[in-house]
Protein backbone atom coordinates (compact mmCIF):
# COMPACT_ATOMS: atom_id res chain seq x y z
CA UNK A 1 0.00 0.00 0.00
CA UNK A 2 1.23 3.47 -0.82
CA UNK A 3 -0.10 6.99 -1.15
CA UNK A 4 0.42 9.33 -4.05
CA UNK A 5 2.19 11.95 -1.96
CA UNK A 6 3.03 11.02 1.61
CA UNK A 7 2.74 8.41 4.33
CA UNK A 8 -0.78 7.76 5.61
CA UNK A 9 -1.91 9.79 8.61
CA UNK A 10 -5.09 7.99 9.58
CA UNK A 11 -4.98 4.59 7.88
CA UNK A 12 -2.82 1.49 8.27
CA UNK A 13 -2.60 -1.92 6.68
CA UNK A 14 -4.28 -3.69 5.05
CA UNK A 15 -4.10 -5.83 8.18
CA UNK A 16 -4.23 -9.59 7.73
CA UNK A 17 -6.99 -10.09 10.26
CA UNK A 18 -7.88 -13.40 11.82
CA UNK A 19 -11.54 -12.41 11.58
CA UNK A 20 -11.96 -9.89 8.79
CA UNK A 21 -9.68 -11.02 5.99
CA UNK A 22 -7.89 -7.97 4.56
CA UNK A 23 -8.93 -4.98 6.61
CA UNK A 24 -7.87 -1.36 6.12
CA UNK A 25 -7.52 0.07 9.60
CA UNK A 26 -8.66 3.60 10.40
CA UNK A 27 -6.99 4.98 13.51
CA UNK A 28 -9.46 7.36 15.16
CA UNK A 29 -7.63 8.42 18.32
CA UNK A 30 -4.06 9.26 19.36
CA UNK A 31 -1.84 6.53 20.72
CA UNK A 32 -2.58 5.45 23.44
CA UNK A 33 -5.83 7.20 24.42
CA UNK A 34 -8.25 4.75 25.98
CA UNK A 35 -10.73 4.36 28.82
CA UNK A 36 -9.17 1.00 29.71
CA UNK A 37 -5.65 -0.08 30.54
CA UNK A 38 -6.03 -3.79 29.82
CA UNK A 39 -3.40 -6.22 31.06
CA UNK A 40 -3.28 -7.94 27.66
CA UNK A 41 -3.27 -4.93 25.31
CA UNK A 42 -1.06 -5.63 22.29
CA UNK A 43 -0.34 -1.94 21.65
CA UNK A 44 1.21 -0.75 24.94
CA UNK A 45 0.11 0.50 28.39
CA UNK A 46 -2.43 3.33 28.34
CA UNK A 47 -0.86 6.70 29.05
CA UNK A 48 -3.99 8.76 28.30
CA UNK A 49 -6.63 7.10 30.49
CA UNK A 50 -9.81 9.15 30.08
CA UNK A 51 -13.23 9.31 28.43
CA UNK A 52 -13.08 12.76 26.87
CA UNK A 53 -14.71 12.57 23.43
CA UNK A 54 -13.48 15.02 20.82
CA UNK A 55 -13.05 14.95 17.04
CA UNK A 56 -9.58 13.58 16.37
CA UNK A 57 -9.94 12.93 12.63
CA UNK A 58 -10.60 15.33 9.77
CA UNK A 59 -13.23 13.46 7.76
CA UNK A 60 -12.41 14.94 4.38
CA UNK A 61 -8.69 14.39 4.89
CA UNK A 62 -9.41 10.77 5.79
CA UNK A 63 -11.54 10.24 2.69
CA UNK A 64 -8.86 11.78 0.50
CA UNK A 65 -6.26 9.52 2.09
CA UNK A 66 -8.29 6.36 1.46
CA UNK A 67 -8.87 7.40 -2.15
CA UNK A 68 -5.13 7.85 -2.63
CA UNK A 69 -4.36 4.28 -1.56
CA UNK A 70 -4.02 1.35 -3.92
CA UNK A 71 -5.60 -1.41 -1.85
CA UNK A 72 -7.85 -4.43 -2.23
CA UNK A 73 -9.71 -4.98 1.03
CA UNK A 74 -12.68 -6.71 2.62
CA UNK A 75 -13.52 -4.14 5.33
CA UNK A 76 -12.92 -0.59 6.48
CA UNK A 77 -12.22 -1.04 10.18
CA UNK A 78 -12.66 1.74 12.74
CA UNK A 79 -10.07 0.88 15.35
CA UNK A 80 -6.48 1.90 16.01
CA UNK A 81 -4.08 2.41 18.86
CA UNK A 82 -6.73 3.52 21.35
CA UNK A 83 -10.51 3.26 21.88
CA UNK A 84 -12.25 4.43 18.67
CA UNK A 85 -15.51 5.54 20.35
CA UNK A 86 -13.51 8.35 21.97
CA UNK A 87 -13.78 10.07 18.59
CA UNK A 88 -16.89 12.26 18.73
CA UNK A 89 -19.69 12.37 16.13
CA UNK A 90 -19.01 8.93 14.70
CA UNK A 91 -22.35 8.99 12.88
CA UNK A 92 -21.08 11.80 10.64
CA UNK A 93 -17.90 9.86 9.91
CA UNK A 94 -19.78 6.65 9.06
CA UNK A 95 -22.22 8.47 6.77
CA UNK A 96 -19.33 10.16 4.93
CA UNK A 97 -17.47 6.86 4.46
CA UNK A 98 -20.57 5.08 3.17
CA UNK A 99 -21.21 7.89 0.71
CA UNK A 100 -17.72 7.53 -0.79
CA UNK A 101 -16.97 3.79 -0.51
CA UNK A 102 -18.80 0.49 -0.94
CA UNK A 103 -16.74 -1.44 1.60
CA UNK A 104 -18.60 -2.68 4.68
CA UNK A 105 -17.63 -0.77 7.82
CA UNK A 106 -16.78 -2.51 11.07
CA UNK A 107 -15.78 -1.13 14.46
CA UNK A 108 -13.69 -2.85 17.10
CA UNK A 109 -14.57 -1.41 20.51
CA UNK A 110 -14.08 -2.18 24.19
CA UNK A 111 -17.82 -1.50 24.70
CA UNK A 112 -17.51 0.91 27.62
CA UNK A 113 -19.13 3.90 25.94
CA UNK A 114 -22.06 1.84 24.72
CA UNK A 115 -23.48 2.52 28.17
CA UNK A 116 -24.36 5.99 26.82
CA UNK A 117 -27.38 6.36 24.54
CA UNK A 118 -25.79 9.05 22.34
CA UNK A 119 -22.85 6.76 21.53
CA UNK A 120 -25.13 3.83 20.74
CA UNK A 121 -27.05 6.00 18.27
CA UNK A 122 -23.85 7.24 16.61
CA UNK A 123 -22.96 3.65 15.67
CA UNK A 124 -26.21 2.58 14.03
CA UNK A 125 -24.76 2.99 10.52
CA UNK A 126 -22.11 0.30 11.00
CA UNK A 127 -22.41 -2.98 9.12
CA UNK A 128 -20.64 -4.95 11.84
CA UNK A 129 -19.46 -4.23 15.35
CA UNK A 130 -17.02 -6.36 17.35
CA UNK A 131 -17.45 -5.26 20.98
CA UNK A 132 -15.52 -6.77 23.87
CA UNK A 133 -16.74 -8.14 27.18
CA UNK A 134 -14.04 -9.80 29.27
CA UNK A 135 -15.72 -9.83 32.68
CA UNK A 136 -19.09 -9.41 34.35
CA UNK A 137 -18.12 -9.29 38.03
CA UNK A 138 -16.75 -5.92 39.08
CA UNK A 139 -13.60 -7.22 40.77
CA UNK A 140 -12.52 -9.26 37.73
CA UNK A 141 -13.44 -6.38 35.39
CA UNK A 142 -11.20 -4.02 37.34
CA UNK A 143 -8.38 -6.56 37.45
CA UNK A 144 -8.25 -7.48 33.77
CA UNK A 145 -9.47 -4.27 32.08
CA UNK A 146 -8.41 -1.56 34.58
CA UNK A 147 -11.11 0.98 33.57
CA UNK A 148 -11.34 4.70 34.21
CA UNK A 149 -12.73 5.48 37.65
CA UNK A 150 -16.42 4.95 38.21
CA UNK A 151 -17.26 2.54 35.37
CA UNK A 152 -19.29 -0.49 36.40
CA UNK A 153 -19.18 -3.80 34.57
CA UNK A 154 -22.96 -4.07 34.92
CA UNK A 155 -23.37 -0.79 33.01
CA UNK A 156 -21.22 -2.16 30.17
CA UNK A 157 -23.40 -5.28 29.95
CA UNK A 158 -26.57 -3.19 29.99
CA UNK A 159 -25.17 -0.94 27.26
CA UNK A 160 -24.59 -3.98 25.03
CA UNK A 161 -28.12 -5.23 25.73
CA UNK A 162 -29.63 -1.86 24.81
CA UNK A 163 -27.49 -1.57 21.68
CA UNK A 164 -28.66 -4.97 20.43
CA UNK A 165 -32.26 -3.73 20.66
CA UNK A 166 -31.68 -0.93 18.14
CA UNK A 167 -28.79 -2.16 15.95
CA UNK A 168 -29.71 -3.81 12.65
CA UNK A 169 -26.16 -4.89 11.75
CA UNK A 170 -24.15 -7.86 12.96
CA UNK A 171 -22.67 -8.11 16.46
CA UNK A 172 -19.72 -10.42 17.04
CA UNK A 173 -19.02 -10.31 20.77
CA UNK A 174 -15.40 -10.96 21.69
CA UNK A 175 -14.33 -12.37 25.05
CA UNK A 176 -10.59 -12.47 25.68
CA UNK A 177 -9.41 -14.80 28.41
CA UNK A 178 -6.31 -14.39 30.56
CA UNK A 179 -5.20 -17.45 32.49
CA UNK A 180 -6.05 -17.31 36.18
CA UNK A 181 -8.07 -14.08 35.95
CA UNK A 182 -11.36 -14.38 34.05
CA UNK A 183 -11.36 -18.11 33.29
CA UNK A 184 -12.84 -19.32 36.61
CA UNK A 185 -16.03 -21.37 36.55
CA UNK A 186 -17.89 -18.56 38.30
CA UNK A 187 -16.82 -15.87 35.83
CA UNK A 188 -17.44 -18.06 32.78
CA UNK A 189 -20.95 -18.76 34.08
CA UNK A 190 -21.60 -15.03 34.50
CA UNK A 191 -20.28 -14.38 30.99
CA UNK A 192 -22.52 -17.10 29.53
CA UNK A 193 -25.56 -15.56 31.24
CA UNK A 194 -24.61 -12.10 29.92
CA UNK A 195 -24.24 -13.46 26.37
CA UNK A 196 -27.76 -14.90 26.53
CA UNK A 197 -29.09 -11.46 27.49
CA UNK A 198 -27.04 -9.51 24.94
CA UNK A 199 -28.02 -11.80 22.04
CA UNK A 200 -25.04 -11.21 19.71
CA UNK A 201 -24.93 -12.93 16.33
CA UNK A 202 -21.90 -14.89 17.44
CA UNK A 203 -19.31 -15.01 20.20
CA UNK A 204 -15.60 -15.14 19.50
CA UNK A 205 -13.32 -16.53 22.19
CA UNK A 206 -9.82 -15.13 22.19
CA UNK A 207 -6.78 -15.21 24.42
CA UNK A 208 -3.39 -13.51 24.74
CA UNK A 209 -2.04 -14.07 21.23
CA UNK A 210 0.54 -11.23 21.08
CA UNK A 211 2.99 -9.73 23.56
CA UNK A 212 0.85 -8.06 26.25
CA UNK A 213 1.26 -4.62 27.81
CA UNK A 214 1.97 -6.14 31.23
CA UNK A 215 4.02 -9.14 32.29
CA UNK A 216 2.52 -12.16 34.00
CA UNK A 217 -0.34 -12.19 31.49
CA UNK A 218 -0.69 -15.66 30.00
CA UNK A 219 -2.95 -17.31 27.40
CA UNK A 220 -5.33 -20.22 27.64
CA UNK A 221 -4.81 -23.30 25.51
CA UNK A 222 -7.06 -24.10 22.58
CA UNK A 223 -8.52 -26.99 24.60
CA UNK A 224 -9.33 -24.65 27.50
CA UNK A 225 -11.10 -22.25 25.15
CA UNK A 226 -13.02 -25.17 23.65
CA UNK A 227 -14.21 -26.18 27.12
CA UNK A 228 -15.38 -22.64 27.83
CA UNK A 229 -17.11 -22.47 24.46
CA UNK A 230 -19.26 -25.47 25.34
CA UNK A 231 -20.66 -23.52 28.31
CA UNK A 232 -21.98 -20.76 26.05
CA UNK A 233 -25.04 -22.39 24.53
CA UNK A 234 -27.24 -19.45 23.51
CA UNK A 235 -25.30 -18.50 20.36
CA UNK A 236 -22.70 -19.82 17.91
CA UNK A 237 -19.18 -19.71 19.33
CA UNK A 238 -15.92 -19.35 17.40
CA UNK A 239 -12.39 -19.78 18.66
CA UNK A 240 -10.27 -17.29 16.79
CA UNK A 241 -7.46 -18.95 14.85
CA UNK A 242 -4.66 -17.98 12.49
CA UNK A 243 -5.97 -16.40 9.30
CA UNK A 244 -4.62 -17.81 6.02
CA UNK A 245 -5.60 -14.83 3.87
CA UNK A 246 -3.72 -14.42 0.59
CA UNK A 247 -0.93 -11.92 0.39
CA UNK A 248 -1.83 -8.26 -0.04
CA UNK A 249 1.50 -6.97 -1.30
CA UNK A 250 1.92 -3.79 0.72
CA UNK A 251 4.96 -1.70 -0.21
CA UNK A 252 7.99 -2.66 1.88
CA UNK A 253 9.34 0.53 3.46
CA UNK A 254 10.57 1.45 6.93
CA UNK A 255 7.50 3.67 7.40
CA UNK A 256 5.04 0.99 6.27
CA UNK A 257 6.52 -1.68 8.54
CA UNK A 258 6.75 0.54 11.62
CA UNK A 259 3.23 1.93 11.13
CA UNK A 260 1.93 -1.65 10.94
CA UNK A 261 3.87 -2.83 14.00
CA UNK A 262 2.99 0.23 16.11
CA UNK A 263 -0.64 -0.85 16.05
CA UNK A 264 -0.19 -4.62 15.71
CA UNK A 265 2.87 -6.59 16.83
CA UNK A 266 3.40 -9.35 14.28
CA UNK A 267 5.37 -12.50 13.65
CA UNK A 268 7.50 -13.12 10.59
CA UNK A 269 4.87 -15.17 8.74
CA UNK A 270 2.25 -12.45 9.15
CA UNK A 271 4.63 -9.79 7.87
CA UNK A 272 5.57 -12.07 5.00
CA UNK A 273 1.88 -12.33 4.07
CA UNK A 274 1.21 -8.61 4.41
CA UNK A 275 4.23 -7.39 2.46
CA UNK A 276 4.37 -10.28 -0.03
CA UNK A 277 8.14 -10.43 -0.30
CA UNK A 278 10.70 -13.17 -0.63
CA UNK A 279 11.42 -14.54 2.85
CA UNK A 280 15.15 -13.86 2.59
CA UNK A 281 14.56 -10.27 1.46
CA UNK A 282 12.18 -9.64 4.37
CA UNK A 283 14.57 -11.14 6.94
CA UNK A 284 17.36 -8.85 5.74
CA UNK A 285 15.01 -5.85 5.84
CA UNK A 286 13.78 -6.62 9.38
CA UNK A 287 17.34 -7.29 10.53
CA UNK A 288 18.35 -3.85 9.32
CA UNK A 289 15.48 -2.24 11.26
CA UNK A 290 16.57 -4.17 14.36
CA UNK A 291 20.17 -3.07 13.96
CA UNK A 292 19.00 0.54 13.77
CA UNK A 293 16.95 0.15 16.97
CA UNK A 294 13.65 0.85 15.20
CA UNK A 295 12.08 -2.52 16.01
CA UNK A 296 12.85 -5.37 18.39
CA UNK A 297 11.87 -8.99 18.95
CA UNK A 298 9.82 -10.28 21.85
CA UNK A 299 8.96 -13.90 22.58
CA UNK A 300 5.40 -14.59 23.68
CA UNK A 301 3.89 -18.06 24.18
CA UNK A 302 6.81 -19.58 22.32
CA UNK A 303 6.39 -17.30 19.28
CA UNK A 304 8.63 -14.44 18.15
CA UNK A 305 6.95 -11.09 17.51
CA UNK A 306 8.38 -7.90 16.06
CA UNK A 307 7.44 -4.74 17.95
CA UNK A 308 8.12 -1.01 17.98
CA UNK A 309 9.12 0.60 21.26
CA UNK A 310 6.22 2.28 23.10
Amino acid sequence: METKNKAPRYTFGPVVSRRLGLSLGIDLVPRKKCNLDCLYCEVCPTDKLDEDRIQHVDIQALISEIKSLDVAIDYLTLTGSGEPTLHKDLDKLIVALKKEFSYPIVMLTNSLLLRHEEVRRELLGLDLIVPSLDAVSQDVFKKINRPVKGVMASDVVNGLIEFRKIFAGKIWLEILFVKGINDTEEEVSLLADAVAKIKPDRVQLNTVARPPAYGGTFPLSFEELQKIGKQITSVEVDIIGVNKTDKSGEVLTKEAVTEYLIRRPAGFEELLSVFARDAKELRVFLGDLEDKGIIFKEVHAGMVFFKVNC
